[in-house]
């Protein structure tokens, strides 16, 4: 049997289109990221993505590394979702540490498709057909992890910034792929309530070496971010808003949010991520948190593909 032509069985054709479309294999760098776009909070995918000026827990050092810098406690936090009707597996943990007017964090984003059956032909000279059935030649699985490093510090009442030093690895179980990048961010507080924030992920132009040979670029993606909170007695609005733009296509995507606290308890957000609809809920018991986030989809054209749900919980310490 010749078994030189590969393809994915129809059951799992969904699955490698999703990871043709998040890891990007050696041949398209334009999306060479979109593995990292996932997110890492409920809490903001509640809130539209708007987060690069709100960001308030661990997964701060995704969305804009400067943040950090002003926790008041040292803060833990996990996220689990299954994107895409569960055929993408995302997870992400992140502690903080926080002194004075600085913080070191670490954190790891997780993706993993499994079970992706890859078949062949017994004669990969003729189509398909009765007498030439495709057959399950193995199984692989997707992976790809990020490791980060953070650091971030207050350098003023007005004024913070923060940086992130990262691994990648990819198995896509036909090839492998180690990278290294640097985020940057900054958050400037004009007035009390008032947040400006700023992120540059994969400033560096991140590189990914292929062990076919192969090298690639994972292009920097830029956010610019306001949020601006309200205080009414012991409940709190806060109204987000944020534009990210691909440095390389200058495409501008607007995210917006809104959360409502009630007694620092109970919170209520909606939102607009990429131009789906949001929403989420959240509950705050003294020091430990639990956030659900659900969005229509994570771009116009993926909605036939599932909307993503995600559930993040931490504690504080």
């Amino acid at each position: 049997m010749n078994s030189r032509f590969l393809r994915p069985s129809p059951c799992r054709r969904v699955a490698v289109a999703l990871l043709v479309v998040l890891a990007a294999t050696a041949f398209a760098t334009r999306y060479a990221g979109d593995f990292e776009e996932l997110g890492t909070s409920a809490r903001a995918i509640g809130m539209g993505g708007a987060v690069v000026a709100a960001a308030s827990d661990p997964s701060a050092i995704y969305y804009n590394p400067s943040r950090p810098s002003g926790f008041a406690r040292t803060s833990v936090l996990f996220l689990h979702s299954e994107d895409f009707s569960g055929l993408v597996k995302h997870n992400y943990l992140g502690i903080s540490f926080h002194s004075r007017l600085q913080s070191i964090g670490f954190a790891v984003l997780h993706n993993g498709i499994p079970g992706i059956k890859l078949t062949a032909l017994p004669d990969s000279t003729l189509p398909p057909g009765p007498n030439n059935r495709p057959y399950v030649l193995r199984e692989v699985s997707a992976t790809q992890v990020v490791g980060y490093v953070n650091y971030a510090r207050t350098l003023s009442p007005y004024l913070s910034l923060g940086g992130n030093g990262k691994l990648i690895y990819q198995d896509l179980g036909v090839g492998s792929a180690f990278g290294m990048g640097l985020d940057l961010g900054a958050t400037l507080t004009p007035m009390t309530d008032l947040d400006v924030g700023l992120r540059v992920r994969n400033a560096s132009t991140s590189p990914l070496f292929w062990d076919t040979g192969t090298r690639e670029f994972v292009m920097p993606r830029a956010a610019l971010g306001l949020a601006k909170s309200f205080r009414f007695a012991k409940d709190r609005l806060t109204l987000a808003l944020e534009t990210e733009a691909n440095v390389e296509g200058l495409d501008f995507t607007p995210n917006f949010g809104v959360e409502y606290g009630f007694r620092n308890v109970l919170f209520g957000r909606l939102g607009v991520y990429r131009g789906n609809l949001s929403f989420g809920l959240g509950l705050r018991l003294k020091r430990f948190h639990v956030d659900y986030g659900y969005a229509s989809g994570v771009a116009p054209d993926a909605r036939d593909l599932g909307s993503p749900q995600q559930i993040s919980g931490g504690i504080e310490f």
